[in-house]
Formats: C-alpha cells, structure tokens, sequence
C-alpha cells in the first residue's frame, strides 16, 4: 500500500470532503427560472447527487475497512497483514480502491508473528473473516496462527485453482505442440508440458492425502514456474491440532518431496494410534527440500546448511502457529529425518510450544540438541551410514542430553515382537520398535520407550578417526 494504511485513510478522508464540498456547489437554479431548461437542470443536479451520494457510500465502506485495519495495527498487527486483509475487505464492499489504496496479497507472507495474526484474526468480525476466506484464499491459507479449519477450507480452495489453472496449461502446451515443426521450440514445449506433468502430479499427490476423513490440509504453496515441477509445498495433518492434546510435525530430508505425501500420512496414521487418543499428526512439507540435482548448487545443496535455515525459520512459523491458533497448550513434538533433522533443529530453536524433539538418521543438528535433557531424543537404526556422518555437528547420537530411542527387535511383555529398522528410510515403518518409540514420546509416555543408543560399527568407526 502506497504510503501504508495511515497515509491512506488520511487521502481518502480529503477525497471524502472533497465530494461533500462538491455537493454544496450543485446548488438549485434560481428559483424565478421555469421552462424546459430549467428542468433538465433540476434533473441533472439530482442525477449528480444520486451519483455523489452512491460515491460517498462507497467510501463509507472504505473507511469502515480502514477503522478495522487501523484497530488491528493498534493490536500490534504486522502492517503487510493489514494491507492484504484491508485490500480484501475493500474487494468484499464491492469497492474498487483507489490508486492510492492498492494492496496485493501474497500467497503467504513470510516472516510474521504467528501470535500477531492470531490477534488480527480474533479482532474480525465473522463478514471480514467469510469475506477474506472467500476473496483471499491463498492469503488465509498460508497464515501461521490461524484456526486449522479456517486454512483447510482456504486451501483446498488454492488446490482446486491449482488444479484447473495447471490443467489449462497442460492442455495448451499439448495442443501447441502439436502444431510447432520447429526444433527448437519442440523441445522448449517438451519441458514446459513435462514441468506441467509433474506439477499436476504433485497437486495430485496433495489432492490424495487430503481426500480422507480426518485430513486437514494446513499449508499449500504453489510455484507455477518452477523448475521440474518442484515449488509445491504443504502441510497435511491428520487430526484437528486446534484441539488435540498431543500433536507430532514431521519434517522430512533430501530428495523429498509433496509426491510422497499419501504414504507418509498412512505412516503418520499409525503412529497417532500409537500414541494414544487425542493425538494428532502433521506432514510438514514446507520447504524446499534439497535434490539430487542439485548438489553442486551451493545454495541448495545437501551439504550445506542454506536450504536447512530457510526451511527453519517456514518450520518455527509454523509450530508457532499452532500455538497461536490454540485457547489452550498441547504438547508438541517436532520430528526430522536425515536433512529434516537439521531442519528441525534450526527450527525449535526459533519457536515457541515445542516440548519434545526427536531426531530419525541425523548427519548431525548442530552444536545444541535443541531441547533440554529428557526432552531431546534421537535414534539411530543398524547401517544408517548417514546417522554416522556428523556432517552438520556432533552427531545426536552422542551428545549429551539426548536420549537414544532403540530401533532394533524387541520383544514385549505380551508377547508381541516389533521389528528392527536397518539402514535410512525404515523409521517410521508402523509396528517398528523405531516407530513405537516415537509414538510413545509424541503421546507423552516417554517411560513407554525402550531405550538404546544403538551404537554400530559406524560409530565405532568415527570414535577411531576422531569425529
């Protein structure tokens, strides 16, 4: 907004007086004058009163709008939230702003106080609230501290968009395709219909875990442009966590992408009955995480730490607005595997409400494990070479204040056996030992865990090279 909302309330109260000045000048004629102009007068003075009346109407609705955003300002309301919430109420009067009044909404804002949205939102009256749902999805959906429901039915919103626009671009670059003899731009439309292919095959995937009872879809970022497909991001949980009392967010690592989200919500599934009722999980996928290839990208590699603090600082926002968006306080347990380790530990640094960590085939979190002793924990499965890395700092494994969960084959006291994990992508497999163990910290039964550091040849390896 052009010189922020203050500098615009301030030009459209002049325009207002403006016009109720102008409606002084358009005096009646003389009252001696009769005949056929005389009336024509008297008819366009009423037309122009009938329009300035509609104008200052208009504008009462623009000041309305700038009386709720200057309330939420006082709140303590980022301003770039009040512009894009102000720009949609002016859209819901039926109002066109003013060039002075412009406001466009991103499909999220990055960087806001998930507490400081939660308050503006409190302070909308339900009409704001529809008419932003309604105008604004992408904006609504994509703001840390909001209630889960209210992002839900805004994303899927922003999915179904998606879909239809990704489609229609599907359908032109096919029917051009078809008609190009050129070269040149036969392989430029090859990969414009191949990033469109995968995009659609993502948003799919997305479109798959939501379509299930229970499923709420809490984050979606969509970057048409992207390359290969990749700028799709979302969170998908399982459980309403505005109200459960236990609440896990998974965050995966390299090579990792929407695609995989079906599969992981099955596993998240399992683990939420683990843990016990009133237990919900979220499938955080809201950061770019590294690919193959790109690891001779320096700022995108997996070696390096650039993907891990941008997705840390979309992690804290995120945790932070489940606290936000709740009336009371749950217990929340944040879980990273491999490079979503790392992730994960940048994260709960920054964020308020986190309980408990738990760190799956970690290449290392840093020099602090992130939590206090008995609230940090980490397992580590049998040939797990990445688990032995200590790539980004000591390996979690190994450090002090971090509990080892077990991951090998256990035997209950009912008789049950769960399975060992071995090597990198088997921790959350459901009746896992690995798994279990999760569940029981995520459900707040820590003393439920069996425990194990899981010390291999791995790491007997690197205690003789000295790292």
């Amino acid at each position: 907004m052009t010189g922020g909302p203050a500098v615009a309330a301030a030009r459209l109260l002049a325009a207002r007086r403006g016009l109720a000045r102008a409606a002084d000048v358009l005096a009646d004629p003389a009252p001696g004058w009769r005949g056929p102009a005389a009336q024509d007068a008297r008819a366009a003075r009423a037309a122009l009163l009938r329009a300035h009346e509609a104008l200052l109407d208009d504008l009462d609705g623009v000041l309305a709008a700038l009386g709720v955003a200057a309330l939420a300002l006082a709140a303590g309301t980022p301003p770039a939230v009040v512009d894009a919430a102000l720009a949609a109420a002016l859209d819901a009067a039926g109002t066109a702003p003013p060039a002075t009044v412009t406001a466009a909404a991103p499909a999220t804002v990055p960087g806001l106080d998930p507490e400081a949205v939660a308050r503006w939102w409190a302070g909308l009256d339900p009409d704001a609230r529809a008419a932003l749902e309604r105008d604004r999805p992408a904006l609504v959906g994509g703001l840390d501290g909001l209630p889960a429901a209210v992002r839900d039915r805004a994303n899927r919103r922003v999915l179904a968009t998606a879909q239809d626009q990704a489609r229609a671009e599907e359908t032109a670059a096919r029917d051009r395709l078809a008609r190009t003899r050129d070269p040149a731009e036969l392989a430029r439309l090859g990969y414009e219909l191949h990033e469109v292919r995968t995009r659609l095959a993502r948003l799919a995937a997305v479109a798959a875990a939501v379509d299930r009872p229970g499923r709420a879809l809490l984050d979606l970022e969509v970057e048409p442009r992207a390359p290969d497909g990749e700028g799709v991001r979302a969170a998908v949980a399982r459980g309403d966590v505005d109200t459960a009392r236990h609440v896990g967010v998974f965050t995966p690592g390299f090579t990792t992408g929407v695609d995989e989200l079906p599969r992981r919500l099955g596993e998240l599934d399992a683990l939420a009955d683990a843990a016990g009722p009133g237990t919900a999980a979220v499938a955080w996928y809201g950061y770019d995480a590294p690919q193959l290839s790109e690891v001779a990208d320096p700022d995108r590699s997996v070696l390096g730490r650039a993907p891990a603090e941008d997705g840390g600082r979309r992690l804290a926002s995120f945790l932070g607005g489940l606290d936000a968006a709740r009336t009371d306080d749950a217990h929340v347990t944040a879980i990273g595997h491999s490079y979503g380790s790392v992730v994960t530990a940048a994260a709960v640094g920054q964020a308020g409400g986190v309980d408990d960590v738990v760190y799956l085939g970690s290449p290392g979190v840093g020099a602090s494990p992130g939590r206090p002793p008995g609230h940090a924990w980490v397992v580590e499965a049998a040939g797990d070479p990445t688990a032995d890395t200590a790539w980004f700092g000591p390996d979690p494994n190994r450090m002090p204040g971090v509990t080892g969960l077990s991951a090998r084959e256990v035997a209950l006291p009912d008789g049950r056996v769960l399975a060992e994990s071995r090597g990198h992508l088997g921790y959350l497999t459901p009746g896992s030992t690995s798994a279990t163990n999760v569940a029981a910290v995520v459900g707040g039964r820590p003393q439920d865990a069996v425990l194990d550091r899981g010390i291999d040849a791995g790491d007997r390896l690197r205690r003789v090279v000295g790292r």
